[in-house]
């Protein structure tokens, strides 16, 4: 460390993006095996440190990190955070500056705990989605497919289809690119008999919703993802069928109760799931660089 140093200096560097698992895994408070594979997944990476007096040495500890997480149509993720610390929002105006300046466009996931919104919303970033959790009953609705596709259970889909209906999640905010590794059954813990694909005639897929039951104090609840549907599909009810298809086939397996996640879904999507009878039990703002 240069002498020429002070106390309460900060400093943001470019890192190699495998430096930053320590401090990721410090931040989400998990084993460092368990963020290994963020690190791998990021193009560029920084960290911000600032000089403490520790054992009556000025030494610099990192109080900030972040990672660029490719996003094929919103150019990066920013992984990491800020360490809770009286200079969060300084911190964080450092850092996400420092990445933006490295990547240009971006964006966080503004929990208010790993990022502070204040100087980001200050800086001209501005809310564009948000991943939400919604609960309920699985609804009683019955949604046809649109003439022309039909449903189909994922486990009995063929790969190259699996793969175009996931893609379909691609174009929005808080999805990163599909790699085929996504399309094997078993992927993400979802049950490939519970998944439901939807392909059109020519037998390309054009919407997928993943679903699984997991046990929870000895009663089943299903877990799913928000169904994905191809851009030309999404004017049609098909994003309603296979809500409505999944939603029957829990029901079948005994589940009364469903979590759904959701990244970056429209207002209506939103107010289709909240009319269908289900409720948002979590909300974290997407914002997005200007």
């Amino acid at each position: 460390m240069s002498s020429e140093v002070e106390l309460g200096d900060l400093h943001a560097e470019a890192v190699a993006p495998e430096a930053l698992t320590p401090a990721l895994a410090a931040l989400y408070e998990v084993p460092v095996s368990e963020v290994a594979w963020m690190a791998q997944s990021c193009v560029a990476a920084w960290l911000v440190s600032e000089v403490q007096l520790l054992d009556g040495q000025a030494r610099e500890v990192v109080v900030g990190a972040a990672g660029a997480r490719p996003s094929p149509a919103h150019g990066t993720e920013l992984l990491g955070g800020v360490f809770a610390g009286p200079r969060r929002a300084e911190v964080t105006a450092l850092l996400v500056g420092a990445a933006y300046a490295g990547v240009g466009r971006a964006y966080v996931f503004a929990d208010g705990h790993l990022f502070t919104p204040e100087p980001l919303l200050s800086a001209g970033w501005r809310e564009v989605g948000a991943y939400r959790r919604l609960e309920g009953r699985p609804p009683y609705r019955a949604a046809p497919p649109p003439a022309g596709v039909t449903l189909r259970a994922l486990a009995e889909t063929p790969g190259q289809a699996r793969l175009e209906a996931l893609r379909t999640f691609e174009d929005r905010i808080g999805h990163h690119a599909v790699t085929p590794e996504a399309a094997q059954d078993g992927a993400g813990g979802f049950d490939p008999q519970l998944s439901l694909v939807a392909l059109d005639g020519a037998g390309r897929g054009v919407g997928v919703c993943r679903a699984a039951i997991d046990d929870e104090d000895g009663r089943p609840v299903g877990r799913l993802d928000a169904p994905g549907v191809a851009l030309p599909w999404r004017h049609t009810g098909l994003r309603a069928a296979l809500l409505a298809g999944v939603s029957a086939q829990l029901r079948a397996r005994g589940a009364a109760h469903l979590s759904m996640d959701s990244w970056g879904d429209t207002p209506e999507e939103l107010a289709h799931d909240l009319g269908w009878g289900l409720h948002v039990t979590g909300e974290t703002p997407l914002l997005a660089s200007p």
